[in-house]
């Protein structure tokens, strides 16, 4: 399997999903269903929640907003959620819209709010695909920018960045001011640990110890669930200390019956690869070390 960390450029800023602002035009550049809808997900149910109105937008019919339950219901304020299939938009079915029609629906959907928030999230790959697509959709989202902060509003471009050329996605990352990652599933003073996707996992930086063996406990259970047989990656490369007890846990997890992905650890240290391989743990069924 290739392993896709990221597509962040160094020093292109990068914010959580819920720390997005009025204002902001961010982007997300997922490698499969699972981020989407996990990212997108907390996006749209968080405008939800807090009595925002939420405009999903897709090229064509049927729509599925990312994060919500099938049909798009029923979830708390609903009414509030009003999707949009460009195609239809642009009296056009079954046929993707030009990105034309993305700046018509925005400016509609900012006059229909008056002021109240309002959260865009659009999923916008099959515009690529399009006659003149990329260059379409550039000028297309320098207009989006300009709405977006005149009207206070609050929006993700969705692309799926394994259907993008590199260049595309350098491109599509420069018009846009913000790259958005997920919420940390859990983030305190000395400890971070983060949801990956490809390969699907969890990235932990800071340090791991005693009193976080529960958070660590707890977030294993999470991805494990969602893996099913696939492997789970655990980058431990951003752990500046980890001990025995979390090791333990890790040792238990990948052994336990019930567990059908396998547990790779990726980025490890040479002193706790040595570790590892000095008490046995790399022989463990279930347990493997990575990269």
């Amino acid at each position: 399997m290739e392993t896709l960390w990221s597509v962040r450029k160094p020093g292109r800023p990068v914010c959580k999903v819920g720390g997005l602002r009025p204002g902001d035009h961010g982007w997300l550049a997922y490698a499969g269903e699972a981020e989407r809808h996990h990212v997108t997900g907390a996006f749209v149910r968080a405008g939800l929640a807090a009595g925002d109105a939420v405009l999903y937008l897709a090229g064509s019919a049927p729509v599925t907003v990312p994060g919500l339950p099938p049909g798009n219901g029923p979830v708390a304020g609903a009414e509030r959620l009003h999707v949009v299939a460009l195609d239809r938009a642009a009296g056009r079915p079954g046929a993707a819209a030009y990105p034309d029609v993305l700046l018509r629906t925005i400016a509609g959907e900012l006059a229909r709010a008056g002021g109240r928030g309002l959260r865009i999230a659009a999923d916008l790959t099959w515009a690529l695909h399009l006659p003149d697509g990329l260059e379409r959709l550039l000028r297309c989202e320098r207009d989006i920018d300009l709405l977006i902060g005149s009207g206070g509003a609050t929006a993700v471009c969705q692309f799926d960045r394994l259907r993008c050329a590199p260049a595309e996605l350098d491109a599509l990352g420069a018009a846009h001011g913000i790259a958005v990652a997920p919420d940390p599933e859990f983030e305190d003073p000395v400890l971070r640990v983060v949801r990956t996707f490809q390969p699907p996992g969890l990235a932990f930086s800071g340090e791991l110890d005693a009193s976080r063996h529960s958070v660590l406990v707890q977030a294993l259970a999470t991805v494990m669930k969602s893996a099913g047989d696939e492997e789970v990656h655990l980058d431990l490369g951003g752990l500046g200390f980890i001990d025995l007890g979390s090791l333990n846990i890790l040792a238990r997890t990948a052994g336990h019956p019930g567990n059908r992905a396998p547990l790779v650890l990726d980025h490890l240290s040479p002193q706790l690869r040595t570790l590892m391989e000095t008490v046995g743990w790399h022989m463990l069924p279930g347990l493997r070390l990575g990269t």
